[in-house]
């Protein structure tokens, strides 16, 4: 029997999404051991638990977050920042279409959004492919995430969450309903294997400029209705526009210029600095506007 294995550390040296497999028989059966992993029911041989990829990095999925213009992916490992390329999108009212946010597909490719088009992006350069023009998901597209059953959805900051099908031409924007409670996303969601979306909230009460709006709150939101779930807790951080998630944590992006990224217990929505990003080509802190990873990232620590 071959059973693959994926986690979600991404190495500099590793831009392979692919998952590679464990060698049967006894070898399999000691690094089970090795790992104290235990396989969850409701999959065919369980999840692996992320620390496999200190053991198998070709096995990662890639963390990735962008700019208003230029993609990025983040080497976790070594707390650092790779530059992918400028998103070269097309003019739209005199001036580069600004991209809102990111998702990442099973099949990895990558899925950018602005207020006017739905595009793919390189994972090689950056550069974008125009799918087609699409309407926002109430007042803006703030924020879009892949499931892992291939359903993308699409957020605004104003609490609407929507569907997308990129099947159409133009793409279609469904609405599935309201967060509830008052509460919006800040930025951006993201799922994991298991199901779960993760997303960082405020109160539209609130604002940018106060409470939850300087603290932004890790929420959970049922993927069928848009509904929140639960509030984990106050993150402690601001405007974090873009969420990825690796080894077990939620990653949050912030967009406040000071180009902090943090890690985020989706226990207790605690968040910690992970570092502090500059773009290379301006050496200031980069403004993140939304990140993602491949749905099929392992929710296990």
């Amino acid at each position: 029997m071959r059973i693959s294995l994926f986690c979600v550390l991404v190495l500099a040296a590793c831009d392979s999404n692919a998952r590679a497999p464990l060698p049967p028989g006894p070898d399999l059966a000691s690094l089970q051991n090795d790992l104290a992993w235990t396989p969850l029911p409701e999959t065919d041989g369980g999840l692996p638990p992320a620390s496999v990829c200190n053991t198998d990095p070709q096995a990662c999925y890639t963390v990735y977050a962008h700019g208003d213009h230029t993609l990025y992916k983040i080497d976790l490992m070594a707390k650092t920042l790779v530059t992918v390329g400028p998103f070269n999108a097309p003019m739209v009212n005199g001036h580069e279409d600004t991209i809102t946010d990111l998702a990442v597909g099973s099949d990895n490719t990558i899925y950018v959004v602005s207020k006017t088009n739905m595009y793919s992006a390189s994972p090689t350069d950056g550069h974008v492919t125009l799918l087609g023009a699409i309407g926002t998901c109430g007042s803006d597209n703030v924020a879009m995430t892949l499931t892992p059953d291939g359903k993308l959805l699409l957020g605004d900051f104003q609490g609407e969450i929507c569907s997308v099908d990129t099947k159409t031409n133009p793409p279609t924007v469904t609405q599935l309903g309201m967060m509830g409670s008052g509460m919006a996303l800040s930025g951006d969601m993201v799922a994991v294997a298991d199901g779960t979306i993760y997303g960082t909230g405020y109160l539209i009460s609130d604002g940018n400029s106060k409470g939850t709006g300087l603290n932004n709150v890790l929420v959970k939101l049922d993927p069928a209705t848009g509904a929140m779930q639960s509030q984990l807790g106050a993150t402690g951080f601001p405007k974090l526009f873009g969420v990825a998630f690796a080894m077990g944590e939620v990653f949050g992006f912030t967009h406040d210029g000071s180009g902090d990224v943090v890690t985020i217990d989706p226990a207790t929505g605690k968040g910690t600095l992970f570092n502090s990003f500059k773009d290379p080509s301006t050496n200031m802190g980069i403004s993140f506007a939304g990140a993602g990873v491949n749905p099929m990232v392992s929710p296990i620590p």
